[in-house]
């Protein structure tokens, strides 16, 4: 009886809802089996299954069907040429919320699984299975329409409006058709929270728990909702989940960020390492992103440790490219404010093996030689990033004092003059920029005792209407737009052999 109510469902899913299967799968069984369910058992024919052998492929054709409201259901191996598919299944989800997938592996843990449904995993399907098992799974995924699931929409809908009393109406008649639903339970919480009932809503979501332990929603709740509370608890109930799910490398490092929080560097460490080691394993297209939210976390209370995480994805990464510089710019940085300049030199160095013709580069490279005493090394680098784009430095008020400055220190006056005037006119009234611009000006000597004519200016024009692209040595072309509206000037001016002050570095 069961089981022709699992076929009416699959075949009401395909006929009725013009619904299609996709697969990603290297098993050669699975997949003549699956053809043989749905064709032989079932009894449906047509162009109603696509297989897929590559990632890229099953996501363009599930995207397409997304595209053309073309319900499906995804079967994806845990597996695929021996690595996770976790990064397809993310992607997927996030690109495609409504898709149902099904996950077919040969072995399950309690932890792979938990960490599924948490990425939005309808079924986990462990092979070998009978054709009965297939489609009972399939079904289950498609789920269809019940007087249970229509209330549980229109409680979510309701919540979602902010509709939180009549959305607690809701769930008394969801708790009278299932008086144990966890998901109902946890949709009381969510109503209980929104009229301001914290303590029945941290009850409801206890009771959810409880009724399904697995169930990992309700204890995502009370880690919010205590996290935002700033109390202690939130950490408790984050390291509940990571023993359900510990597979999942973002609550470890939310965890981290709590020991931080309490000064608990050991503990934050330790958890900083599972986390990484997790999305090394899992989902690799997160390891850059992580690592940017440890550093976030780290680089003002524990900067060592942000220069170890960086050092990590940079040294285990197969191939670099520019997309990497953002890490290279940050380990520079951080080295920098650690006093250690020559090993930020060594950094953008590794960052110029990698692409050349990136200012910004050869600009952060030069402030850690300035920080130094390096100063004619700085001036260097400062004037490779303007040959390769003369307006690198536009918009950002702290970066055309930082050149101005060095020029100044230089005796080269009228090369300071125009980044002085830049400033000012983004900020006319910046103090210090018109200081060194009066000071750069009254240092230049008589026009009868200049020297020639250098290239940096036309004759005849004054330092007010300098023209960056009339000059010979900092001739480029801009092909790079940088964000650098928050960029602060420096505290002071730069004096020679002297370290410390507010420099202003400038992002990828």
């Amino acid at each position: 009886m069961a089981t022709q109510y699992y076929d009416n469902v699959v075949r009401e899913f395909i006929e009725g809802n013009e619904g299609v299967i996709v697969y990603l799968s290297d098993d050669a069984v699975f997949t003549r089996a699956l053809r043989n369910i749905v064709s032989r058992i079932i009894g449906l024919k047509g162009e109603i299954l696509f297989p897929f052998i590559t990632m890229q492929a099953a996501m363009e054709k599930c995207l397409n069907l997304r595209d053309n409201d073309i319900p499906c259901v995804v079967f994806i191996e845990r597996m695929l040429n021996d690595k996770p598919t976790t990064d397809f299944i993310i992607s997927l989800k996030r690109q495609f919320p409504d898709v149902k997938m099904i996950v077919l592996t040969w072995k399950a843990t309690q932890e792979t699984v938990a960490y599924f449904f948490e990425l939005g995993v309808s079924r986990v399907l462990v092979k070998p299975a009978s054709a009965n098992k297939v489609i009972e799974e399939l079904a289950s995924a498609i789920d269809p329409p019940t007087e249970l699931k229509k209330q549980m929409c229109r409680c979510a809908e309701l919540l979602e409006n902010g509709d939180f009393d009549e959305a607690l109406d809701v769930t008394d008649r969801i708790l009278m058709l299932k008086p144990d639903s966890a998901r109902g339970l946890a949709m009381r919480g969510d109503a209980l929270m929104g009229i301001g009932e914290t303590d029945k809503a941290a009850q409801s979501y206890m009771a959810a728990h409880e009724s399904k332990p697995i169930f990992m929603a309700p204890l995502i709740k009370l880690a919010e909702t205590f996290k935002k509370m700033d109390d202690e608890r939130a950490l408790g109930y984050m390291k509940a989940l990571d023993e359900i799910s510990p597979l999942n490398p973002e609550r470890k490092i939310e965890i981290a960020e709590q020991h931080l929080r309490r000064n608990e560097h050991e503990e934050a460490e330790a958890y900083l390492d599972k986390g990484v080691e997790v999305a090394e394993r899992e989902t690799s297209s997160m390891v850059g992103d992580l690592t940017e939210r440890i550093v976030d976390a780290v680089s003002s209370v524990a900067p060592h440790l942000a220069v170890k995480y960086l050092n990590r994805v940079i040294d285990t990464k197969r191939v670099l490219g520019r997309d990497d510089l953002v890490h290279f710019n940050r380990l520079g940085i951080i080295l920098r404010g650690e006093g250690k300049w020559s090993e930020a030199v060594k950094v953008y160095e590794k960052a110029l093996l990698i692409v050349q013709d990136d200012p910004v580069v050869h600009y952060n490279m030069g402030l850690a030689y300035w920080e130094g005493g390096e100063r004619m090394t700085a001036l260097g680098c400062f004037e490779s990033a303007l040959a390769l784009d003369p307006q690198f430095y536009a918009g950002s008020v702290g970066a055309a004092l930082n050149i101005g400055s060095l020029y100044l220190d230089l005796r080269q006056y009228e090369d300071a003059e125009p980044f002085f005037e830049h400033v000012l006119d983004i900020d006319p009234d910046n103090r210090t920029a018109r200081k060194r611009l009066k000071d750069a000006r009254d240092r230049v000597p008589p026009r009868s005792v200049r020297r020639s004519d250098s290239g940096r200016r036309k004759e005849g024009q004054s330092a007010a209407s300098y023209d960056v692209d009339a000059s010979t040595s900092r001739r480029g072309s801009s092909s790079t737009s940088y964000d650098m509206d928050a960029l602060s000037e420096p505290a002071g001016k730069k004096k020679k052999k002297k370290k410390g002050g507010t420099i202003t570095n400038l992002d990828f």
